[in-house]
């Protein structure tokens, strides 16, 4: 039979070999691929840029903020001006001699309301939803960081070393769980923290944020908790980990440097969730009157104003009854747009980090 005569050139075994690519760099491309990953996360850019952004440009090319009041901006019931509206701003109001409101003078400097006023005070609805959005949005992320930050020690304790310390946690965590959460925050809000509302830091991070946020991240650090301990309970028996054992590492060494990297996937997906939910749960806690303080900006004291809360039901009467749904809409759309583009961004990480799993 011929032979066969295979001729390799010298070109070919020294062609260099394309590095391989790092899983991130994989992770990040799925990620962009997606096009819905890339549209939520356009569209929370955008909310983000509105929230921390959007108050101080508006400010500053209408001549307000997000404080001022403007007499002006109601009419004698009360109710406040419609979108697109121009309004004196004037401070003193003048009565006639029937207590009737006498109109501005001619010639009064006027101010534009893109959404008109939030109500009887006459602030600029539109730079409110914006400043209220930063609030909203700095609640959901500090309670992440705060959950974060007692869930993954506990969690990596408990599922590393199991036995007593298990028991312990997740015992802990089991009656944590047992109780309605809402309820646990509103007695927290109430009871134990009434002298907390009024800390802040000046505009940046309004009065009553950091309160709510402590208490949000608190009460719902099981979550996290027992993923962590889930993924630390099958990873502690890995090769690697036997590996890191046999040369002498100790516990902590092992979960700092081997087990931690494994969880940041994990944590990243349930954070952009956990986000959507925190400012979920600040909005409910607002609308029931026990959230941040009413005179903050954020999304939930926005829909209260309208609404009114279970202590106060008066609350929305001054806004009008043919104003109120307007007033409604424009902190709703802003929640709504936030919330799913966040859950539609954890979905989309997933799917990133973990190709093999579709459903």
């Amino acid at each position: 039979m011929p032979s066969i005569v295979i001729a390799v050139t010298a070109v070919e075994l020294d062609a260099p070999r394309a590095a391989p690519r790092a899983a991130w760099r994989l992770t990040l491309g799925r990620f962009l691929s997606d096009r819905a990953a890339v549209a939520s996360l356009v569209a929370f850019g955008l909310v983000l840029f509105a929230s921390f952004a959007g108050g101080p440009i508006v400010s500053a090319l209408v001549g307000h903020n997000g404080f001022q009041q403007f007499p002006y901006a109601t009419n004698a019931t009360l109710d406040p001006v419609g979108l697109w509206s121009h309004v004196p701003t004037t401070q003193q109001v003048r009565l006639d001699e029937y207590s009737n409101v006498v109109p501005p003078p001619k010639g009064a400097p006027r101010t534009l309301m893109v959404l008109g006023a939030d109500g009887a005070l006459g602030r600029d609805e539109f730079i409110r939803v914006l400043d209220g959005g930063k609030a909203s949005i700095e609640v959901g992320v500090f309670a992440v960081l705060i959950s974060a930050l007692i869930a993954v020690p506990l969690g990596c304790l408990s599922g590393f070393y199991g036995g007593k310390v298990d028991a312990v946690i997740s015992r802990l965590t089991e009656w944590v769980m047992a109780f309605p959460l809402i309820f646990f925050l509103v007695f927290a809000t109430v009871h134990l923290t009434p002298t907390l509302r009024p800390i802040g830091w000046g505009h940046e991070i309004p009065a009553g944020v950091p309160m709510v946020a402590l208490l949000i991240g608190v009460f719902t650090s099981f979550y996290p908790l027992r993923l962590v301990r889930a993924q630390l309970l099958t990873l502690r028996n890995a090769e690697f980990v036997d590996s890191s054992r046999m040369v002498g590492a100790s516990g902590l060494r092992i979960i700092r440097k081997d087990l931690l990297p494994h969880l940041v996937p994990t944590l990243l997906v349930w954070g952009a969730v956990a986000v959507a939910t925190d400012m979920l749960l600040e909005v409910g806690l607002s609308v029931i009157g026990v959230g941040v303080q009413s005179s903050t900006a954020t999304w939930g004291t926005l829909l209260a104003q309208t609404t009114g809360t279970i202590y106060d039901a008066s609350l929305s009467g001054s806004a009008g009854e043919h104003h109120t749904t307007w007033h409604t809409v424009w902190p709703t759309i802003a929640i709504l747009v936030s919330v799913v583009s966040l859950n539609q961004l954890s979905e989309s990480l997933r799917r990133a980090i973990e190709p093999w799993r579709r459903a």
